[in-house]
């Protein structure tokens, strides 16, 4: 795969969050990069939009920027549950960082696209280290601290976020916090789920198992070459499982990363990550729901990925063999690093405990 001048051209100048430190990426300098019609005139481009809101309302803990950050009416999906409106972002927001006050956010990466009505799509990758110190959606509190990795989807216009796709690592942080994910989404499954909800995740799990996705063809300012690679990504493991495929994808020492603290360098270790995962859901269908690809560096690109899974659970284990047979829908985020047409990293987030716990209330209801 290469790039082309185009996509050079479009993301020259933008900020890239990993060659900056923290003080520089709060200060920007320079003229503006990006028209970014409807922001604010002190955003230079996208990537600082996303940096700069996240750091004020997280890091400053000034909450109340939502209310200029995020659009009144905004859907905010999560694989455990769905709001649509600023004040719930607000108490949501509220409520986490009461219960792990010292929360930092470590933005790695914004992969983002442009669609020519001035909206803007950003993939947000972020770890987070935070000390549970009062009552969490995961029960009591631990005092405990963790660490956790999020992915945050957003369309962004006129400076504000008008749609957003949630994912965290919740599997990692609980164990970290001395919490069985199994236990986590137990307590979880007590808290009551809107129909707006339900009919959001039966409606999600119909259509993938359709094998509809979001995306069926190369949309404007990815490459075909982009495009189809990821859909094979997506295709060879977790429609067709083709593990035998994977050096056709990954270099020979690839790092991966998959929740529930799941690491793994090198081909080997990669195909035990993946059959081990996908064999408690043996009939599985994807579908890639999104795509934005920017370079990284001059030999290198980034490729963010939104992809969802649809199957049916199907267990060994005793603890959970009692949902064998459920449906299961996950909604998944990965970012891909490219280096010569394969993959060098991969970082892929979901929330197993939401999926858990989904399972116990027998989500999607179908």
């Amino acid at each position: 795969m290469t790039d082309t001048n185009a996509n050079m051209q479009a993301n020259k100048g933008v900020t890239q969050v990993y060659w900056k430190t923290l003080e520089h990426l709060l200060n920007p300098t320079g003229d503006k990069v990006q028209d970014l019609l409807g922001f604010d005139d002190e955003f230079v481009d996208i990537v600082d939009y996303i940096i700069r809101i996240t750091h004020r309302i997280w890091e400053q803990k000034d909450i109340g920027r939502c209310y200029d950050y995020y659009a009144d009416y905004c859907p905010v999906h999560t694989l455990g549950g769905y709001c649509d409106s600023v004040e719930v972002v607000v108490q949501n927001t509220l409520k986490t960082i009461a219960a792990f006050p010292d929360r930092s956010l470590i933005g790695e990466n914004v992969i983002w696209s442009y669609d020519e009505d001035e909206t803007y799509y950003s993939s947000h990758r972020i770890t987070s280290i935070m000390t549970n110190k009062n009552a969490s959606e995961f029960g009591p509190a631990t005092g405990n601290t963790g660490r956790v990795m999020t992915i945050a989807d957003c369309v962004c216009k006129d400076n504000r976020i008008v749609y957003e796709w949630l994912m965290r690592d919740n599997s990692f942080l609980v164990k970290q916090l001395g919490i069985s994910p199994f236990d986590a989404a137990k307590f979880q499954a007590q808290q009551p789920i809107s129909e707006e909800f339900a009919s959001w995740i039966a409606s999600e799990y119909k259509r993938v198992r359709a094998r509809k996705a979001m995306l069926t063809a190369s949309p404007k300012g990815v490459e075909e070459d982009h495009f189809g690679f990821v859909s094979k990504w997506v295709d060879t493991i977790f429609n067709q499982k083709n593990f035998n495929q994977l050096a056709q994808l990954y270099h020979l020492t690839a790092k991966v990363q998959w929740p529930g603290g799941r690491r793994t360098t090198g081909l080997p270790g990669i195909a035990g990550i993946l059959t081990q995962w996908l064999a408690q859901c043996p009939d599985s269908r994807a579908t890639l729901d999104h795509i934005a690809v920017v370079p990284f560096g001059s030999e290198r690109i980034d490729i963010a990925i939104r992809w969802s899974l649809a199957g049916t659970f199907s267990s060994r284990d005793a603890q959970y063999s009692q949902f064998s047979g459920q449906a299961l829908f996950l909604l998944a985020a990965t970012h891909l690093r490219i280096h010569q047409g394969k993959i060098e990293q991969e970082w892929t987030v979901f929330d197993e405990v939401s999926m858990l716990s989904n399972l116990i209330l027998n989500q999607p209801s179908l």
